[in-house]
Protein backbone atom coordinates (compact mmCIF):
# COMPACT_ATOMS: atom_id res chain seq x y z
CA UNK A 1 0.00 0.00 0.00
CA UNK A 2 2.98 2.46 0.93
CA UNK A 3 4.86 1.56 -1.91
CA UNK A 4 1.70 2.65 -4.43
CA UNK A 5 1.20 5.73 -2.64
CA UNK A 6 5.20 6.32 -3.00
CA UNK A 7 5.17 5.43 -6.63
CA UNK A 8 1.96 7.61 -7.69
CA UNK A 9 4.18 11.05 -5.51
CA UNK A 10 6.66 9.66 -7.64
CA UNK A 11 4.70 9.80 -10.74
CA UNK A 12 2.78 13.26 -9.62
CA UNK A 13 6.53 14.93 -9.92
CA UNK A 14 7.38 13.30 -13.61
CA UNK A 15 4.07 15.12 -14.57
CA UNK A 16 4.78 18.22 -13.49
CA UNK A 17 7.98 18.61 -14.52
CA UNK A 18 6.96 17.07 -17.76
CA UNK A 19 4.45 19.79 -17.93
CA UNK A 20 6.99 22.83 -16.95
CA UNK A 21 9.27 21.23 -19.58
CA UNK A 22 7.09 20.84 -22.34
CA UNK A 23 5.91 24.67 -22.00
CA UNK A 24 8.95 26.37 -20.64
CA UNK A 25 11.12 25.12 -23.77
CA UNK A 26 8.81 27.38 -25.65
CA UNK A 27 10.60 30.42 -24.73
CA UNK A 28 13.86 29.07 -26.86
CA UNK A 29 11.86 31.09 -29.76
CA UNK A 30 11.32 34.55 -27.86
CA UNK A 31 14.59 34.35 -27.29
CA UNK A 32 15.99 33.60 -30.99
CA UNK A 33 14.30 36.14 -32.04
CA UNK A 34 15.78 39.13 -29.20
CA UNK A 35 19.27 37.91 -30.15
CA UNK A 36 18.71 37.80 -33.95
CA UNK A 37 17.30 41.18 -33.53
CA UNK A 38 19.68 42.36 -31.45
CA UNK A 39 22.55 41.37 -33.72
CA UNK A 40 20.72 43.07 -36.53
CA UNK A 41 20.57 46.19 -35.02
CA UNK A 42 23.71 46.33 -33.78
CA UNK A 43 25.88 45.68 -36.61
CA UNK A 44 23.39 46.13 -39.65
CA UNK A 45 21.90 49.50 -38.17
CA UNK A 46 24.44 50.51 -35.58
CA UNK A 47 21.50 50.85 -33.05
CA UNK A 48 22.36 48.53 -30.20
CA UNK A 49 19.70 48.28 -27.70
CA UNK A 50 19.64 48.74 -23.75
CA UNK A 51 17.18 46.50 -23.21
CA UNK A 52 17.64 42.85 -24.68
CA UNK A 53 20.72 42.01 -23.16
CA UNK A 54 18.87 42.32 -19.41
CA UNK A 55 15.54 40.21 -20.97
CA UNK A 56 17.87 38.01 -23.15
CA UNK A 57 19.55 36.86 -19.59
CA UNK A 58 16.05 35.84 -17.51
CA UNK A 59 14.58 34.49 -20.37
CA UNK A 60 17.77 32.36 -21.09
CA UNK A 61 17.68 31.60 -17.00
CA UNK A 62 14.29 30.80 -16.77
CA UNK A 63 14.66 28.05 -19.25
CA UNK A 64 17.99 26.42 -17.26
CA UNK A 65 16.37 26.70 -14.05
CA UNK A 66 13.16 25.33 -15.09
CA UNK A 67 15.01 22.60 -17.32
CA UNK A 68 16.78 21.65 -14.86
CA UNK A 69 14.28 18.89 -13.43
CA UNK A 70 12.71 17.89 -16.95
CA UNK A 71 16.34 17.02 -17.58
CA UNK A 72 16.71 14.98 -14.61
CA UNK A 73 13.38 13.40 -15.08
CA UNK A 74 15.05 11.69 -18.13
CA UNK A 75 18.51 11.37 -16.56
CA UNK A 76 20.20 13.48 -19.21
CA UNK A 77 22.59 15.50 -16.37
CA UNK A 78 26.26 14.38 -17.04
CA UNK A 79 27.32 11.87 -15.47
CA UNK A 80 30.17 9.43 -14.80
CA UNK A 81 29.67 6.19 -16.19
CA UNK A 82 33.40 5.15 -16.30
CA UNK A 83 33.52 4.25 -13.16
CA UNK A 84 29.70 2.26 -12.50
CA UNK A 85 29.33 0.65 -15.90
CA UNK A 86 31.18 -2.18 -14.57
CA UNK A 87 29.15 -2.85 -11.26
CA UNK A 88 26.10 -4.69 -11.26
CA UNK A 89 23.02 -2.54 -10.71
CA UNK A 90 22.11 -3.38 -7.67
CA UNK A 91 25.41 -1.64 -6.48
CA UNK A 92 24.80 0.89 -8.97
CA UNK A 93 21.37 1.86 -7.19
CA UNK A 94 23.31 1.91 -3.98
CA UNK A 95 25.65 4.90 -5.70
CA UNK A 96 22.97 6.32 -7.17
CA UNK A 97 21.09 6.50 -3.89
CA UNK A 98 24.14 7.60 -2.02
CA UNK A 99 24.15 10.12 -4.46
CA UNK A 100 20.75 11.28 -4.23
CA UNK A 101 20.58 11.52 -0.56
CA UNK A 102 23.83 13.77 -0.59
CA UNK A 103 22.09 16.26 -3.38
CA UNK A 104 19.10 16.01 -0.97
CA UNK A 105 20.76 16.98 2.14
CA UNK A 106 22.93 19.42 0.65
CA UNK A 107 19.95 21.05 -1.58
CA UNK A 108 17.73 21.29 1.07
CA UNK A 109 20.04 23.47 2.79
CA UNK A 110 20.24 25.71 -0.39
CA UNK A 111 16.26 25.48 -0.76
CA UNK A 112 15.90 27.15 2.80
CA UNK A 113 18.62 29.98 2.40
CA UNK A 114 17.26 30.89 -1.12
CA UNK A 115 13.78 30.70 -0.13
CA UNK A 116 14.68 33.67 2.29
CA UNK A 117 17.03 35.43 -0.70
CA UNK A 118 13.73 35.50 -2.64
CA UNK A 119 11.34 36.64 0.32
CA UNK A 120 13.37 39.31 0.78
CA UNK A 121 13.88 40.40 -2.87
CA UNK A 122 9.94 40.51 -3.14
CA UNK A 123 9.31 42.28 -0.19
CA UNK A 124 12.07 45.09 -1.38
CA UNK A 125 10.97 45.26 -5.10
CA UNK A 126 14.60 44.34 -6.13
CA UNK A 127 15.59 45.58 -9.43
CA UNK A 128 18.47 44.52 -11.57
CA UNK A 129 21.26 46.72 -11.59
CA UNK A 130 21.68 47.97 -15.04
CA UNK A 131 20.76 50.42 -17.10
CA UNK A 132 17.15 49.23 -17.43
CA UNK A 133 16.76 48.53 -14.38
CA UNK A 134 13.87 45.57 -14.53
CA UNK A 135 11.92 44.45 -11.52
CA UNK A 136 14.92 41.13 -10.86
CA UNK A 137 12.52 39.77 -8.21
CA UNK A 138 9.80 37.31 -10.71
CA UNK A 139 12.99 35.60 -11.57
CA UNK A 140 14.44 34.98 -8.34
CA UNK A 141 11.06 33.46 -8.02
CA UNK A 142 11.28 31.29 -10.80
CA UNK A 143 15.08 30.40 -9.93
CA UNK A 144 13.48 28.96 -6.48
CA UNK A 145 10.43 26.88 -8.31
CA UNK A 146 12.84 25.69 -10.47
CA UNK A 147 15.33 24.61 -7.65
CA UNK A 148 12.34 23.13 -6.01
CA UNK A 149 11.30 21.16 -9.36
CA UNK A 150 15.12 19.60 -8.98
CA UNK A 151 15.01 19.10 -5.67
CA UNK A 152 11.35 17.05 -5.95
CA UNK A 153 12.39 14.79 -9.14
CA UNK A 154 15.36 14.41 -6.96
CA UNK A 155 13.35 12.63 -4.44
CA UNK A 156 11.43 10.79 -6.50
CA UNK A 157 14.38 9.40 -8.47
CA UNK A 158 15.74 8.47 -4.64
CA UNK A 159 12.57 6.95 -4.01
CA UNK A 160 12.30 5.02 -7.22
CA UNK A 161 16.18 3.37 -6.33
CA UNK A 162 14.86 2.78 -2.96
CA UNK A 163 12.04 0.89 -4.23
CA UNK A 164 13.72 -1.10 -6.79
CA UNK A 165 16.38 -1.78 -4.02
CA UNK A 166 14.16 -3.22 -1.57
CA UNK A 167 12.08 -5.26 -4.21
CA UNK A 168 15.24 -7.23 -5.45
CA UNK A 169 16.01 -8.56 -1.75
Amino acid sequence: MHIRILKRFCHCIDTLNEWVGNIFCWLVLPLTALVVTEVTLRYIFNRPTLWIWDVNIQILGVIIILGGAYTARYDAHIGVDVIVERLSSRKRAIIDLITYSLFIFVSAAILWELASAVWVSVQTRERLNSILMPPIYPFKVIVLLGFLLLFLQIIAKAIRTLIELISHD
